[in-house]
């Protein structure tokens, strides 16, 4: 069996997340590439003039694992990129 390139909306509905979520993950990954968790996180291939992400098929597992072994919640290890992004509209209004 082959595995095949996806884009992100593919990714996102295989793995039952949304495509925000992912590019939450890999900001985050990208200001703490030290972090156990961080490994779990599968690189992607980009090409192209618009410069995609593509993933592999078989990177799905991995990104369903990365979702299931990470803290949730207020003390989840996500809170300083979702609380930046949160901060960032409270101050427009």
């Amino acid at each position: 069996m082959s595995d095949r390139l996806v884009k992100i909306e593919e990714l996102a509905v295989m793995i039952s997340t949304s495509v925000q979520t992912i590019n939450n993950w890999y900001r985050w990954k990208a200001l703490h590439p030290e972090s156990e968790f961080a490994e779990l996180l599968p690189d992607y291939i980009q090409e192209g003039n618009r410069r995609t992400r593509y993933w592999k098929t078989s990177d799905a597992w991995k990104l369903i694992e990365f979702k299931s072994s990470i803290p949730h919640g207020r003390n989840g290890i996500l809170g300083d990129i979702t609380q930046t992004k949160g901060r960032k509209k409270c101050q427009k209004k």
